[in-house]
């Protein structure tokens, strides 16, 4: 089965728009596998802003311990050579952003499941050593993610 990651992001994390209609439980089980993402956006109120462009490309995978995660804007330049010049590796960092840490879920609530993942490595050392907090909705082989 093909699953699919639908978010939003704020300061380059998962983030999301969820529709206010009434949800069936999501079970730490449903989370297990690898999500392609179809869409990364920031939400605020009404204004909504694309973090990393409106083309974004990566996963996220949520072993039985472990949340991982990898986006990158899909319109990025490729580097002239594989050795990067300095303005190519600043380019690419503000272009992606990767991080993995063990998690742990708590209470279902109407937004979903919550999950807390403690950043251990990650491309920006910013959030390294950080917890991360998600609301996870599963429908179907869709997951809506969603930050407080």
């Amino acid at each position: 089965m093909n699953k699919v990651l639908l978010a939003t992001a704020a300061f380059a994390l998962v983030a999301a728009a969820v529709p206010s209609y009434a949800q069936q439980t999501t079970t730490k089980d449903q989370l297990i596998g690898s999500w392609k993402v179809l869409s990364l956006k920031a939400t605020t109120g009404d204004r909504v802003s694309y973090p990393l462009g409106e083309q974004v490309v990566g996963y996220v995978t949520i072993t039985p311990t472990r949340f991982w995660l990898l986006f990158v804007d899909a319109t990025r330049k490729a580097p002239a050579a594989p050795a990067l010049t300095d303005a190519e590796a600043v380019a690419m960092m503000k272009t992606q952003v990767a991080w993995t840490g063990k998690y742990t879920t708590a209470e279902q609530t109407a937004e979903g499941i919550k999950l807390t993942a403690r950043v251990d490595a990650a491309s920006s050392q910013a959030i390294f050593d950080t917890d991360r907090v998600y609301f996870i909705r599963v429908d179907g082989n869709k997951m809506m993610v969603k930050s407080p």
